[in-house]
């Protein structure tokens, strides 16, 4: 994966040339990362044509919550390519405007129950994977919140890793720690309450 580069702001065609340097660079199918609120500037819906023609891009992680990008943009894509969201809270309507699916950040702390949204809408349980994913989306909104700090912290509590960072990212707050173990809590219970 990919990222459009952050920092300079560069034109589309310096987007373009810079993805065809890193696919080039390796053997390995590259999915695009498109995230404007992290790098400032987006992958414009031209490039991201132009690019999916190479059957060196395998998808997209989109990062911009545009569920309106896949109208404009599923009957122009090769069949191949995947257009996949990178953000949790809109992932459900993502897959019912036609998205392959989900790079998700909670699935790393529920991935059953990410896996049961979306079982659940491919089998056309709609009402079941609309519970499921409203419960999800509390400890989403949190773990981006804060990212990636909260993912260690809560990949911590799971006892998978050590909630350490690396400057500029710090470790959470106190306060910031007890809001993400309530939702991880109250995500337990409800789950292991369905279980039942």
């Amino acid at each position: 994966m990919s990222v459009v580069p952050y920092y300079n702001k560069p034109m589309p065609q310096g987007i373009a040339a810079h993805f065809r340097t890193v696919a080039a660079a390796t053997t390995l199918p590259v999915i695009l990362h498109d995230i404007p609120s992290r790098t400032v500037k987006g992958l414009a819906d031209e490039t991201l044509l132009e690019l999916a023609a190479s059957p060196r891009f395998a998808g997209l992680r989109d990062g911009s919550a545009d569920v309106a990008r896949l109208a404009r943009l599923r009957s122009r894509l090769p069949a191949r390519f995947r257009m996949l969201t990178g953000d949790d809270s809109s992932s459900l309507a993502w897959l019912a405007a036609g998205g392959d699916g989900c790079i998700s950040t909670v699935a790393n702390v529920a991935p059953d129950l990410y896996v049961a949204v979306y079982r659940h809408f491919r089998a056309g349980r709609l009402y079941q994977a609309r519970e499921l994913h409203q419960r999800l989306t509390p400890l989403a909104a949190l773990l981006e919140r804060e990212h990636p700090a909260a993912l260690k912290f809560a990949l911590a509590l799971l006892g998978f890793m050590q909630p350490a960072t690396r400057l500029p990212i710090v470790q959470l707050g106190a306060a910031d720690k007890a809001e993400v173990a309530q939702a991880m809590a109250m995500l337990a219970d409800e789950y292991l309450a369905a279980a039942q």
